[in-house]
C-alpha cells in the first residue's frame, strides 16, 4: 500500500511540474489571436473577425522567429488569414506589422512612424526635393535579403504625394490633387 501511495504522489508531482513548465513568461502568452479562414489577404488586413483565441493557430516557425526577433514585445495582436500570419504591436511609438507566409517564413516587416523618427539621410533626401511639403507618415518595409524601402506620405498646399525611397533613388508612386 505504501508503494502505491508513493508512486501516486510522485506521479502527481511530476505531472504538476510539467503543467507549470508549459507556462510562458513572454507577453506572447497573453497575445490576442484573431482568425478568419475565408478572408482574402487584402480584406483580411482591413477587417478580421475573431474566430479563435489560441496561439496554437499560429505557425510554429513564425512564432519562433517572432520570439527571436521581438521576444520582449507587449500587447501583440496576431491575425491569421489563408495565406499569412500577421503580428501587430507598438514599440517606442512605432507600429510594427510582421508578416509571415502560411509556412511560417518571414515575408516582410512594415513599420509606421512619424517624421521625427525618420533616418536623417532619408529625410534630407526627401526634403531637398519636396521642401514645401509636410511629411506626415513614413512606411518602412524590410524584406529578407533586400534593401529597406521607405514610402513617405507628403502633404502640400494643393496636393498629396507618396514617394518611394530605396537605395538612394527616389520616385513618386502616387499623386493626388486636393479638392
Amino acid at each position: 500500500m505504501k508503494k502505491l501511495l508513493i508512486a501516486t504522489g510522485i506521479t502527481v508531482v511530476v505531472l504538476t511540474g510539467c503543467v507549470y513548465s508549459q507556462q510562458s513568461a513572454h507577453a506572447l502568452a497573453t497575445a490576442n489571436v484573431k482568425s478568419n479562414a475565408n478572408a482574402t489577404s487584402e480584406a483580411a488586413v482591413r477587417s478580421l473577425k475573431s474566430k479563435s483565441d489560441y496561439l496554437n493557430d499560429i505557425n510554429v516557425r513564425a512564432m519562433r522567429d517572432f520570439v527571436g526577433r521581438y521576444g520582449d514585445a507587449e500587447n501583440v495582436k496576431w491575425h491569421n488569414t489563408n495565406s499569412s500570419f500577421i503580428a501587430v504591436f507598438f514599440r517606442d511609438s512605432v507600429q510594427h506589422r510582421v508578416v509571415y507566409t502560411s509556412r511560417g517564413d518571414l515575408n516582410f516587416i512594415m513599420k509606421y512612424y512619424e517624421e521625427k523618427r525618420m533616418a536623417r539621410n532619408i529625410r534630407a533626401q526627401v526634403k531637398s526635393t519636396y521642401y514645401d511639403y509636410k511629411i506626415y507618415v513614413i512606411q518602412e518595409i524590410e524584406m529578407p535579403d533586400r534593401p529597406a524601402v521607405y514610402i513617405i506620405h507628403l502633404q502640400g498646399e494643393k496636393d498629396w504625394k507618396k514617394v518611394r525611397v530605396c537605395q538612394g533613388e527616389m520616385d513618386v508612386l502616387e499623386e493626388f490633387k486636393k479638392g
